[in-house]
């Protein structure tokens, strides 16, 4: 029951992120570049590191975990290209692609947000006190996926009935997680392949999409300061928790 509840609170949290995404349009390259930085911090931060972490105890090499990673992008990157070659051959649906690709990023978003609700599962098995603190943990960065999952499924325009839906799926998947870890976790192999290719696909998310389109609607300085704050935000956040 504890896990179940502490997954619910880092619902409302995505939930919160993706209304402020929603009603914050004048400042949506602000958003854009925070966002772009959050991204960054977490694969450089938390998924990469967690990742690396994992395949040491697997024996792996660390090479592998980066190969892995980069797999991520470069599928990413073709795949942007082959929806430009098929769907835009004059180059003259660019928001169209940004869509498509976007709608790839929230699906990762929310299988990494089913991720967050296993651990928050898992946390509770060992006792309410270890799962509240991997709860807040949640909570605290899930707001910035809501966040995202938002921006990435928008490209900045007016929020539709199906991109509210990305927003659901990401909030809800934390409880499903949580319901999940009650009963089978994915072995640690298996999560550190999934971490590092979620790191390869934000990479190319943040610095191919949101902050490009960021600087193309206001390229000033303010976007760039967004972006390292969100870097720090999540460095620090990470740091602390670790702690």
């Amino acid at each position: 029951m504890p896990a179940i509840i502490f997954s619910l609170l880092a619902m409302c949290s995505t939930l919160a992120g993706g209304y402020i995404a929603t009603r914050a349009r004048r400042q949506i390259h602000i958003l854009m570049g925070f966002g772009a930085g959050v991204l960054l911090g977490a694969v450089f931060f938390d998924l990469l590191p967690e990742s690396l972490s994992l395949a040491a105890g697997q024996g792996w090499s660390f090479r592998l975990i980066l190969g892995i990673a980069i797999g991520g992008f470069l599928l990413f990157y073709l795949t942007e290209r082959i929806i430009v070659l098929h769907a835009c051959p004059e180059g003259d649906c660019e928001n169209e692609v940004h869509q498509h690709i976007g709608r790839f990023s929230a699906a990762g978003l929310i299988a990494h947000s089913m991720l967050d609700g296993m651990a928050i599962g898992a946390a509770s098995l060992v006792g309410w006190q270890t799962g509240l603190l991997v709860a807040l943990a949640v909570i605290a960065h899930d707001s910035s996926d809501g966040l995202n999952t938002i921006l990435l499924v928008t490209h900045g325009e007016k929020a539709k009935r199906r991109d509210i839906v990305f927003l659901v799926l990401d909030a809800i998947a934390p409880v499903g997680g949580a319901i999940l870890a009650l009963f089978i976790l994915p072995s640690a192999g298996a999560l550190a392949v999934f971490l590092a290719f979620a790191s390869g696909f934000f990479l190319y998310t943040s610095t191919s999409d949101l902050l490009p389109e960021a600087h193309r609607r206001s390229p000033s300085i303010v976007v760039a300061a967004a972006t390292v704050a969100g870097i720090a935000i999540i460095g620090i956040a990470v740091q602390l928790i670790a702690e």
